[in-house]
């Protein structure tokens, strides 16, 4: 069975330090420790922007997590003026200088954050990592950065995740998630076991040695004798034999004895013996006092990770911050205000233009056409409300540029199979009045019809705001339903339904009631089994008409004067008796331009 792990990296002072501090403190808390090892060290360098309380909880538990950002700082080397260029010299773990430089550059091309100009990578091993971000004159780079990290590799998020293998109470070595305290007394007990093993072998070797420096000592009282016997064997064998009857020397002192050149156990010779025996029988001595002692093995260890730490100990790479460095990050404050068109097709296509001359001039797919136009500036929002009872909102500048077809709405929303965008209806004030400027409790109002002749009221300004892919249900629908209209409405007006087979009812916009969350509304108009809604028109000036064509091609027009208003819910007028209704004729799309007084303020009011 495999277990995750996910240790950070940590710097050796910092780690050594607080090992030291936990020989000689064995009830320090892990509080107490973080006073020594303040946080992750990241090769890359970084910022930690949590808390003290976040990182505390992943060494008291184990598991947490931590927000790394990158650094930054003014370029004070550049020609140009400081405040148009900073300098980014540490990123965070996961992140590397050549995804982010593709990052940059993608914002710099994609304008999605026009004040950025110009990123370079200046990275070398003179300087170390070095990206400069050249901006616009007047450009705020504190907001700048907070755009950078939030949709860039300059901010990340670090799981800790302190699994290990380490052994249990009986010994037994398993899976488990450690504090930091529990790490270094695992680290601290396996190097106290690694030094006493090292002292025995050390140990070990000096007796080794002392037991042969011993028989150089015992032959060099009969040399003579010894060079005589020598002499006279047959041999390294027989040599051997006749030292070891003639000395008090066993197998290994002999080997030794005939292995050395006789004449370094010459008067001068022997004296450096015996100091070498001298000094490796108080080295001995020195390695058993240690072994007997658990307090001597302590100071042995601490006194070697104070050494390692003088010796290899490095600088943090990674700064310690708090989360009240974090700028909030204001979605408004990198969009360029500008005044556009969001044209919308039939086959649910869309694409953002500038001045737009010409709706029949408006390049599309073949076999599509133009569904709607919504005018607004790019810091607002457009509402694509579908046949299937889902808004999705999108903010304007999400929207992308194009002289061409475009691209499919589905690319920013989730879109069912057979769902069709009913219409779209921009955010802007200057062309629908906001909550304040209605003039009344709900505020502007969306008229929402359905094939079978359902009708509801429901407040525009729960569809304002953004919404996810999986958009905002705003409508109930009964099975095989679907809504056919939305529309902005006034209250004290009238309404025409008009169905397909040629009934028309006349009712009053105050008879709908409003809901304030989705619902199936009520009915505006009783349809025959075999007959459906096939349009609704607002009637908000005595011009006002709606108009038809008919089984027979023909245009027909109803004026609001001849058909009076009645109750809503009512089967309505039948219009004619031998042809029906097949294609609303709504008025021409009206285009707005652009360059016509009080339009020139693309900033919402």
């Amino acid at each position: 069975v495999g277990m995750a792990t996910n240790i950070p990296p940590h710097n050796l002072s910092e780690v050594l330090k607080a090992c030291v501090h936990l020989v000689n403190n064995p009830d320090a808390t892990v509080a107490q420790l973080m006073r020594c090892v303040k946080g992750p060290d990241f090769p890359l360098g970084g910022r930690i922007v949590s808390d003290r309380t976040d990182l505390r909880t992943a060494y008291e538990t184990g598991r947490g997590s931590i927000k790394i950002r990158g650094e930054w700082r003014f370029d004070t080397e550049g020609k140009k003026e400081v405040g148009h260029r900073i300098v980014i010299f540490s990123i965070p773990p996961g992140s590397n200088t050549g995804t982010l430089m593709t990052e940059l550059g993608e914002l710099v091309e994609s304008r999605k954050l026009p004040q950025l100009v110009l990123v370079n990578d200046e990275t070398n091993e003179q300087n170390g990592l070095r990206i400069v971000v050249e901006l616009r004159p007047g450009s705020d780079a504190e907001a700048v950065m907070a755009y950078l990290f939030r949709h860039t590799g300059m901010e990340q998020n670090f799981g800790f995740n302190l699994t290990a293998l380490a052994p249990d109470e009986h010994g037994a070595v398993i899976p488990r998630v450690l504090s930091l305290k529990e790490m270094l007394q695992h680290f601290l007990d396996f190097r106290y076991e690694t030094v006493r093993r090292r002292l025995e072998y050390q140990l070990e070797q000096l007796r080794r040695r002392i037991h042969i420096l011993e028989g150089f000592e015992i032959i060099f009282d009969g040399l003579d004798r010894a060079i005589k016997i020598i002499r006279a064997s047959d041999g390294k064998k027989d040599a051997a034999a006749r030292l070891m009857k003639e000395f008090p020397l066993d197998e290994i002192q002999t080997d030794a004895i005939l292995e050395l050149q006789l004449y370094r156990i010459a008067k001068l010779e022997i004296e450096k013996i015996r100091a070498e025996l001298a000094e490796k029988r108080a080295e001995a001595k020195r390695i058993v006092g240690i072994l007997k002692s658990s307090a001597k093995m302590w100071k042995l260890i601490t006194d070697e990770l104070e050494d390692f730490e003088k010796q290899f100990g490095d600088n943090r790479r990674s700064g310690l911050g708090s989360s009240e460095e974090i700028v909030e990050f204001d979605p408004q404050t990198y969009i360029v205000r500008e005044n556009t068109n969001v044209v919308v097709t039939k086959d649910a296509w869309i694409k953002r233009v500038g001045q737009l001359a010409s709706v029949a001039k408006t390049r599309v797919r073949d076999g599509d056409s133009v569904l709607t136009v919504c005018p607004g500036s790019t810091v607002d929002n457009v509402v694509f409300f579908c046949s299937d009872g889902v808004a999705y909102t999108i903010p304007i500048d999400q929207i992308p540029v194009s002289s061409g077809n475009g691209e499919p709405l589905t690319k920013r929303a989730k879109l069912k199979d057979g769902v069709n965008v009913v219409t779209a209806i921009t955010t802007d004030n200057r062309f629908v009045a906001s909550l304040e400027d209605s003039g009344t409790e709900s505020g502007v109002l969306l008229m929402i019809a359905t094939l079978r002749g359902q009708v509801m009221l429901i407040p525009y300004e729960l569809f304002r705001t953004p919404s996810t892919k999986a958009g905002r249900k705003f409508c109930r629908l009964n099975k095989n339903d679907h809504v056919t209209h939305v529309e902005l409405v006034t209250t004290g007006e009238t309404v025409f339904f008009a169905s397909r087979k040629a009934r028309l009812l006349h009712f009053a916009i105050d008879d709908i009631p409003v809901l304030s969350n989705p619902g199936k509304g009520v009915r505006g108009m009783k349809l025959d089994a075999d007959d459906e809604l096939l349009g609704v028109v607002q009637l908000s000036r005595p011009s006002d008409v709606l108009k038809v064509r008919n089984e027979n091609d023909k245009i027909l027009s109803f004026g609001q004067t001849k058909y009076q208003v009645t109750s809503r819910g009512g089967r309505g007028v039948k219009t004619s008796t031998r042809t029906g209704f097949v294609e609303m004729i709504y008025p021409e799309i009206q285009l707005v331009d652009w360059s016509e007084p009080g339009m020139e303020d693309a900033g919402s009011t």
